[in-house]
Order: structure tokens, then C-alpha cells, then sequence
């Protein structure tokens, strides 16, 4: 239990660290750019995430159980995944090019931000597998100090650029070099730490085959969950232009700065309910429900904290010309509760290999988010944005699960977590207790 409490402690730390650092760098560059420049900036962000997911490919929960049940297979399991994920990457970055330096709109700044981004994205295979190898092995504290080592001198360039006076390709330029400085130290710490060494990996056909046909759903639902949770910018950005863009993002940015939360909480249960569910399906009912309770508890905290010091932290942190940014924020933030059971239903679709519903849900939400900022944003800007990934989420992500006799326990499930926040705050105390007393 122990060790994988702290496992989760670090990959929350890391995720912690990396959002506060992450917000502050941006609190200064965007005050420094101003609502345009930086709606530039967020715009291309947004293009890296849309295009970013191909390189996923929806192996990352795969990954980790390859690497639990097939430890003696490490050095083929990494291999299949660096050369899938390297080809994905590799896509993402002809994309991202293509996309940047073709499109007849895009500013010569989003140009160039697209070149330096395209080279942040090509480093990603390094992470991507690396990373999932030290949490199969509930080490996540040697990916933690990498990525944060990164941020650190991503961050302070931008910073170093800001009071240099550079314009927002430098805070591009920053992006990019804390990508390689993240990639570099993660190699050096999984040759420190015994992994395989890369000239040892090897690569089955077969296998490839397997996880890839797995995967692809997970990864077409994913894709449609990043269309859903981005397209909002790459739509205002078409419509209402970069300022817009630009108060959208900071909105969006305070909004999702905690998504991290029940990404290191499922990440790190993730391992533990593969082995439950193979010995005990019963046991594993009990602690899936456990996981949607500490979930959704965690998601009303946090939502109640939002919704008291978020506006306040908008015009405080931000100035005047981002105020148009706090209505927007109190809309989105709504979406929180489905975001983090989401998480947990996820890790629940690969257990259970109930991937096509997961795709058909992703994708109709996906739907229904551009559907809705066609409709919504002419009239209402940046808060028909908000709304339209608010009423998607909670469609795909809650909603939907009523539609399947499979999923409907999983809604059932949900709901108790939603309706009853003191079972989670219960469980909560009750891990805390065991921990401090061994």
C-alpha cells in the first residue's frame, strides 16, 4: 500500500509543481503579451494538443499492463511501443508542419511557433514510453524529476524572454527547450536506474498487431476527447480571432490547471485493479466504487474552491484586460465532476475491453462540441465555448453510460459518488489513518 501511495504522492507532486509553475510562467507571459499576442500562443497550444494524440495511439494504460504481466518481455514491450509511438509522433509533427505553414490565416508568429512546437512534439516518444516504464514499476519519482527539470528551464526562458522584451516566438523557443532538457534527463535516469538498454529492444510483429488492435479504440476516443476539450480555440480562433482566443485560455487554462488531480489518482489505482480484477472480480467492484468516490469528493473540493477564489485570482493575477475571462471560468469549471469520473471509466473501459463504447461516446461528444460552437459562439464568444465542453462532457462522459446495459452499473456507480461527496471524504480519512499508522 505504501508504495503505492507514494507513487501517487509523486506523480501529484509532479503534476502539482509542474501546474503552478505552469500557471505562473503564464500569468506573466500573458500580462506581457496581452490578450492577442498570447491568443496566438494558446491557439497553437491547442493545434499541438489536437495533433499531439496521434502519437499516443491509446497504448499508455495498454503500456503499463504489458510491462506488469510480461516483465520478462520488458526489452520487446518497450521496443513495440518506441517504434508505434515514434511513427505516431512522427505524424503528429508532419501534421502540425503542414498545418502551420500552409493554412492561408495563420500569422508569420504562428508560423514559427508552429516550427518550435512541431520539434517539442518529436521529442514525446521519449516520455511516452519511458515514462510508463518507471510507473509499471510505481517509481514515478525518476519521471517526476525529469519533467520538472524541464518546466523549471522551460519557464524560465519564457520568463528570461519576458523581461528581455522578446516577442511570443521567444516563449515558443522556451517550449521547445524544456522539452529537450525533460527528454534528456529521463534517458539518463532509465540507463541510471537498469532499464533495458535501447540497443537490446527488439520488436514482434505479432504483439504489435495485438496492442495496436486494443488500442485503436481507446485512441479514437481519446482523439475525439481532446477535439472536444480543444477544437473551442481552434473555433474561436476561426471565428472571433486571437483576443478571444487569448481570454478563452486563460479561462480554460485555470479550469483544466487540475485535471491532473484524478489523472494521478487513476494512474496510480490503474496497476493495483488489473491484479484485483484477475484474482477477485468482486474486489474489484468494491474498489472501482471506492475510486469513483474519491473521484467525484475530489472534484466537488475542488469546485467549491474555484468558485470562491477563481474570479478573484482572474482579475487579481491577470489585470483588466482579461476580465472578460471570469464569466467564462465559472462555466467552465462545471465540467470538472464528469472530467474526473471520466478518468476513472476509462482505466475501467481497458480492463473490461468495452473500448467501442468508449469510442462511440467519445466521438458523439465530439460531435455535439462542434455542433454546439457552431451554434453558441457567433452569439456568445468565449462563454458559448465553455458551455458547449460543458454539455458535451457531461453527455459523453455520464449521460451516455446510460445507454448500454454493460455501462449503466458504471452510471449507477457515478451517481453514488455525485449524490453521497461524504463516502469519498469517508475513504479519504480512512487511507490517511492506515498510512500514518503503517
Amino acid at each position: 500500500m505504501k508504495s503505492y501511495f507514494f507513487n501517487s504522492a509523486w506523480m501529484m507532486a509532479d503534476s502539482l509543481v509542474a501546474r503552478v509553475l505552469g500557471l505562473l510562467v503564464t500569468v506573466v507571459v500573458a500580462r506581457y503579451l496581452g490578450p492577442e499576442d498570447f491568443g496566438m500562443y494558446a491557439y497553437v497550444m491547442s493545434m499541438v494538443a489536437l495533433f499531439g494524440i496521434v502519437g499516443h495511439m491509446g497504448l499508455d494504460g495498454l503500456l503499463i499492463r504489458e510491462l506488469l504481466d510480461e516483465r520478462r518481455m520488458q526489452s520487446e514491450t518497450l521496443g513495440i511501443a518506441f517504434v508505434m509511438k515514434g511513427a505516431g509522433f512522427a505524424l503528429a509533427v508532419l501534421g502540425l508542419l503542414t498545418f502551420g505553414l500552409l493554412m492561408p490565416g495563420n500569422l508569420p508568429e504562428e508560423r514559427w511557433l508552429f516550427v518550435l512546437a512541431s520539434l517539442a512534439v518529436a521529442m514525446q516518444p521519449v516520455s511516452a514510453v519511458l515514462g510508463n516504464w518507471f510507473r509499471s514499476r510505481v517509481e514515478a519519482r525518476y519521471a517526476v524529476l525529469s519533467n520538472l527539470a524541464g518546466v523549471v528551464a522551460g519557464g524560465a526562458f519564457k520568463v528570461g524572454a519576458v523581461l528581455a522584451g522578446a516577442g511570443v516566438v521567444a516563449v515558443g523557443v522556451g517550449q521547445t527547450l524544456g522539452a529537450a532538457i525533460g527528454a534528456i534527463l529521463l534517458i539518463v535516469m532509465f540507463l541510471w536506474r537498469g532499464g533495458p538498454a535501447p540497443g537490446t529492444w527488439s520488436f514482434s510483429r505479432r504483439r504489435a498487431r495485438t496492442m495496436l488492435s486494443e488500442g485503436v479504440m481507446i485512441f479514437v476516443g481519446s482523439m475525439f476527447a481532446v477535439i472536444y476539450l480543444k477544437i473551442d480555440q481552434v473555433m474561436l480562433r476561426a471565428m472571433q480571432g486571437p483576443e478571444t482566443v487569448g481570454i478563452y485560455s486563460i479561462a480554460s487554462l485555470l479550469s483544466e490547471a487540475l485535471y491532473f488531480i484524478p489523472a494521478a489518482i487513476v494512474g496510480t489505482a490503474f496497476p493495483k485493479l488489473v491484479q484485483i480484477n484477475a484474482g477477485d472480480p468482486a474486489a474489484f467492484v468494491e474498489r472501482l466504487q471506492d475510486l469513483f468516490d474519491i473521484l467525484a469528493t475530489s472534484a466537488l473540493i475542488v469546485l467549491v474552491g474555484l468558485f470562491a477564489l477563481g474570479p478573484l485570482t482572474i482579475n487579481l493575477a491577470m489585470g483588466p484586460s482579461y476580465s472578460p475571462a471570469v464569466p467564462i471560468f465559472l462555466v467552465h469549471v462545471l465540467s470538472l465532476p464528469f472530467i474526473f469520473l471520466r478518468q476513472g471509466f476509462s482505466r475501467w473501459v481497458i480492463i473490461r475491453n468495452m473500448a467501442k463504447f468508449s469510442m462511440m461516446t467519445q466521438g458523439a461528444g465530439a460531435l455535439l462540441n462542434v455542433g454546439l460552437n457552431l451554434v453558441l459562439i457567433p452569439q456568445f464568444g468565449g462563454i458559448g465555448a465553455a458551455a458547449a465542453t460543458l454539455i458535451s462532457y457531461a453527455a459523453a462522459s455520464y449521460f451516455a453510460l446510460l445507454l448500454s446495459p454493460d455501462t449503466q452499473p458504471i452510471f449507477r456507480m457515478m451517481t453514488r459518488s455525485l449524490l453521497q461527496p461524504w463516502r469519498g471524504i469517508r475513504k479519504l480519512m480512512t487511507l490517511y489513518r492506515r498510512l500514518r499508522n503503517g
